[in-house]
């Protein structure tokens, strides 16, 4: 029964990665497409696997479900999650009738479950890695399946505890091997308990050391429990090898980017050009600029980890900022990254406090991470972002208009979408958008918006739950406020509006006039991210049938949480893998 679940989940796993390389051999296939003016007024039933396949995702993917009040799901991650469980239940309880007519007898399913437990323990390890198997093949980010993770972990507690309950025996208790059983389930169980959201939320420490402490004692305990067991081999040595591998391949890539920091032959000079220089753009904003050799690469939009051991408390402490810079310059010897941070407290708040335009600081980076899209045959790219969200979709921004100036199909149009609470933020991307805007060829249609959601900055506000989610205060002096409107809305491509974007007419006014595929892409807070969804839930088969655009959603960060837990967001991708 372990052997045919893991044949099922291989099979799943197989199918999905199946549909992401073909997705992207047909992007690969199509990127140099050219769509029709118009659309055709007659159904055409070639089109009926795109009308099929773009309601699908549209129902699927759009469509969430609030779990508690501090999070989201969508249909795709409900039914993969009742799945789930009911193939690990339904192979624990199945076929546990006795010859005498007893059903569900703890003779039967009381082993099958320990096995199935311990079976799933390497598949538990690889979901909460950052170096992602599982991710790598289907194209799915390691952050976005880690709820996976936690799904397996719950679901693993209870089989264990099935397993106990089936197989303790009076006279077993004193024997050594289930004392450690006893003891690994006791261990999960108190994880799973000290691990919950507010926990996490309240005490992200204590939810570190806990998690650290009682996963060792599990995997400890359940070693001893099955030493003399073939299921050692087939569930707890994979998994510490999973675990070591992934350490390692860690630490091969941090001393690969970093070894100018490590190698004792570098000169004082060449030590410098690694360290991060740190601009203050206003109290909230910071811009984090680093070299690194050219052997980094990065996708746009991608992530990195970044670690400074000047300013973080701890050796292992280590933050994830997106790369609003693109990999686009293949014979400099050194490739420039740039950072938007956002200050917030903890790290950032730090950082912005010790930050001087005099001084650089040595910074260990790590990565790249996540799994941006991939934009290739579009005919529209639709970029939307909320405040800090920005340097996500910048990145993708040049990547387009710079293939553009390469002659390079990118897409026909592109739609830029920001929404930021105060007009002086337009600096943190005023210079890096302007360049980019310079030059931009006829071939690809540039469309630039800008939303102001709030009035003139006052002298202290607080930040609603839909800005950052934290209740901090934001103080506003003269440094943070433009005297002038920035020279960046001069520009041709560019419009300044008020309010909140209206996601859904800007939406749909795209889809109207598109004959191609779309890709939306969205990074903000969960209002926005939601809005975008609303926007794009229902389904359009008649309308794709008579040559309309299918649409893709991509949505960043922190889209499936709610706006109060942002504020948790990026503490828990800093260190959710380090143990």
């Amino acid at each position: 029964y372990p052997k045919q679940i893991i044949y099922l989940l291989a099979s799943f796993t197989a199918l999905v990665s199946l549909c992401h390389f073909l997705s992207l051999g047909y992007r690969y296939a199509t990127r140099n497409r050219v769509y029709a003016a118009k659309k055709k007024t007659a159904i055409s039933l070639r089109r009926l696997p795109a009308a099929v396949a773009d309601s699908a995702r549209a129902v699927t993917f759009r469509w969430t479900l609030a779990l508690g009040s501090s999070y989201t799901l969508n249909l795709a991650g409900v039914f993969l999650t009742l799945g789930y469980i009911a193939v690990l239940l339904t192979w624990t309880f199945v076929n546990s009738t006795t010859v005498a007519g007893v059903k569900v007898d703890p003779g039967y399913y009381a082993n099958r479950a320990g096995n199935i437990a311990t079976s799933q323990m390497p598949i538990l390890v690889a979901l909460g890695m950052r170096n992602n198997p599982i991710s790598w093949l289907t194209g799915v980010s390691y952050d976005r399946i880690n709820f996976l993770h936690r799904l397996l972990a719950r679901v693993i507690c209870i089989l264990s505890w099935i397993h106990g309950g089936g197989r303790v025996r009076n006279d077993s208790v004193t024997k050594t091997w289930m004392q450690a059983g006893i003891l690994a389930s006791t261990s999960i169980s108190l994880m799973l308990i000290l691990t919950i959201r507010p926990v996490r939320e309240r005490s992200y420490e204590l939810f570190l050391l806990a998690h650290f402490t009682f996963a060792f004692i599990f995997v400890l305990g359940t070693y001893f429990h099955v030493a003399s067991r073939r299921m050692a081999y087939f569930g707890v040595w994979p998994s510490m090898m999973i675990w070591g591998l992934e350490r390692f391949f860690r630490l091969v890539r941090l001393a690969v980017y970093n070894f100018g920091y490590l190698n004792p032959r570098s000169s004082e000079t060449s030590r410098k050009s690694l360290d991060a220089s740190v601009e203050v753009l206003s109290n909230q904003s910071l811009r984090v600029t680093i070299h690194r050799p050219k052997i980094f690469h990065w996708r746009p939009g991608q992530t990195a980890f970044l670690a400074f051991p000047t300013v973080s408390k701890s050796p292992f402490e280590s933050h994830p900022f997106t790369m609003s810079t693109i990999d686009d310059d293949p014979t400099s010897n050194q490739k420039k990254l740039v950072f938007i941070i956002r200050v917030r407290k903890g790290f950032t708040q730090r950082l912005s406090r010790v930050a001087s335009p005099d001084q650089t600081y040595k910074v260990f980076i790590n990565g790249p991470y996540s799994s941006p899209p991939i934009l290739m045959g579009y005919q529209t790219v639709i970029l939307i972002a909320g405040g800090s969200g920005v340097a996500f979709t910048l990145s993708l921004l040049s990547d387009l208009i710079s293939r553009a100036k390469r002659n390079e199909h990118a897409c026909e149009r592109v739609v830029f979408v920001w929404a930021l609470r105060h007009l002086e933020h337009v600096q943190w991307i005023e210079d890096h958008l302007s360049a980019l805007l310079k030059d931009v060829p006829s071939s690809i249609s540039v469309d630039i918006k800008i939303y102001v959601t709030s009035p003139a900055p006052p002298t202290e506000e607080k930040w609603d739950d839909d800005s950052n989610g934290n209740g901090s205060k934001e103080s506003l002096d003269g440094s943070d406020s433009l005297q002038s409107e920035p020279n960046l809305l001069e520009s041709p491509y560019v419009s300044l509006g008020h309010g909140r974007p209206d996601v859904s007419s800007l939406i749909s006014d795209e889809v109207a006039s598109a004959t191609g595929s779309i890709s939306v892409n969205v990074c903000g807070t969960h209002s926005l991210a939601e809005a975008v969804r609303k926007a794009t839930r229902n389904p359009r088969p008649m309308d794709i049938l008579r040559g309309g655009p299918t649409v893709t959603l991509h949505v960043e960060a922190f889209g499936s949480r709610v706006s109060r837990s942002f504020q948790k967001k990026t503490q828990y991708l800093n260190m959710a893998n380090l143990l």
